[in-house]
C-alpha cells in the first residue's frame, strides 16, 4: 500500500447513520472486511475500502450509497465515524488538489 501524501485525493465511503437500519448486510458483504461496527453505528474503513460498490445494492435503505471527497490525510477515522448522528458536510478540497492522484480509499476522482 503507498503512503499517503498530503495532497492525495480519496473517494472515502460514508454510511450515513441516519438512514441505517444496522442490518449488518454492509459487513457481510464486504469481501475485504473494509465495514465495522460497534452497538451504534457502521462505518468504513478509509485505508481498507477499495470503492468496488459490492455492498452499496445490497443495502436495503440506501445508507452506504455515500461518499466525500477529500485529501487522504483528513480521512475520517473509523473512531470519529462511530460518534456521528448526522454524515458531515462535504470539505473543499485546496486548490490544486483536484489534480492530485486517487489512493485505494476509494474510486478514482478525474480532474
Amino acid at each position: 500500500m503507498q503512503a499517503a501524501t498530503e495532497t492525495q485525493v480519496i473517494k472515502q465511503h460514508l454510511i450515513d447513520p441516519e438512514i441505517c437500519i444496522r442490518c449488518n448486510t454492509c459487513e457481510e458483504s464486504c469481501l475485504i472486511d473494509a465495514v465495522t461496527h460497534d452497538s451504534r453505528n457502521y462505518v468504513v474503513k478509509a485505508d481498507v475500502c477499495n470503492g468496488c460498490g459490492a455492498c452499496i445494492p445490497l443495502c436495503p435503505t440506501g445508507a452506504i450509497d455515500n461518499w466525500r471527497t477529500m485529501l487522504s490525510v483528513e480521512a475520517y477515522s473509523v473512531d470519529d465515524q462511530l460518534t456521528w448522528d448526522v454524515l458531515p458536510e462535504e470539505k473543499e478540497l485546496p486548490a490544486g488538489a483536484a489534480e492530485a492522484t486517487v489512493s485505494e480509499a476509494g474510486p478514482q476522482v478525474q480532474a
